[in-house]
């Protein structure tokens, strides 16, 4: 059944909004030894910035938006995909080699892909068309191991820091917490057009947000993202 977008905003939304700040400084450990490793055995380029260094490093979504917002070039976009990987992989990293063996599959059209969806996002066009870039029309991945769930981080993260973001994370935790407004909703791929009716549900919850709050900020859509993730 697809999301039933009159819902009313839940209490445990309203009553748990982290704001903006909160929501940048969310910060995840991850092993950078394992990463630089991993990397170069597959000839995959080399990483930069906090996670070339030694040792375990930690990664805030602020840190992965300041990638977004750099140029787009192919060079940059594996430096954004590496980041939201390692950030939303954490210190365990679940299936890492796997993931990098498919990026090492083919480097080039990866790449392609890759620029063309943070492209996509950077044009504000619509995050059906944008997930459309490195998601199939029945919900697989275009680049091996880089599911939708890691599809919809890149996304949000290329949007960069500047503007509020169109494009939200949705993964399994997410999609789980709202099984009470989407009922039977599959917890590991989604249609382009799943993910855009799911965006604009949580953009209509942070306006029901901001309305509560009668004018005294604006509620961007990841605070409510980080509010379901975290429910209780």
């Amino acid at each position: 059944m697809p999301i039933d977008s009159d819902a009313p905003l839940p209490s445990y939304v309203s009553g748990s909004l982290p704001g903006v700040e909160t929501v940048m400084n969310h910060s995840i450990k991850v092993d950078g030894d394992r990463w630089q490793k991993a990397l170069a055995d597959r000839g995959l380029p080399a990483l930069e910035g906090a996670l070339a260094d030694p040792g375990l490093t930690l990664v805030s979504r602020g840190d992965v938006f300041e990638l977004g917002a750099r140029e787009i070039t192919p060079e940059n976009a594996f430096q954004l995909l590496y980041y939201s990987l390692a950030w939303g992989l954490g210190r365990k990293a679940r299936n890492l080699p796997k993931r990098l063996d498919g990026l090492a599959k083919n480097q080039q059209r990866a790449a392609e892909l890759l620029v063309d969806a943070w492209t996509a996002v950077r044009s504000c066009e619509p995050p059906e068309d944008v997930y459309s870039v490195l998601t199939t029309s029945k919900g697989r991945a275009r680049i091996t191991w880089f599911g939708p769930a890691f599809s919809t981080k890149f996304l949000y993260f290329a949007q960069g820091p500047d503007l509020p973001p169109r494009c939200v994370i949705l993964d399994e935790v997410v999609s789980t917490n709202l099984a009470d407004v989407w009922p039977g909703v599959r917890k590991d791929s989604w249609y382009p057009d799943t993910y855009e009716r799911y965006c604009t549900f949580m953009s209509r919850w942070a306006d029901l947000a901001t309305d509560e709050l009668n004018g005294e900020r604006k509620v961007r859509a990841d605070e409510i993202e980080y509010a379901v993730f975290h429910r209780d």
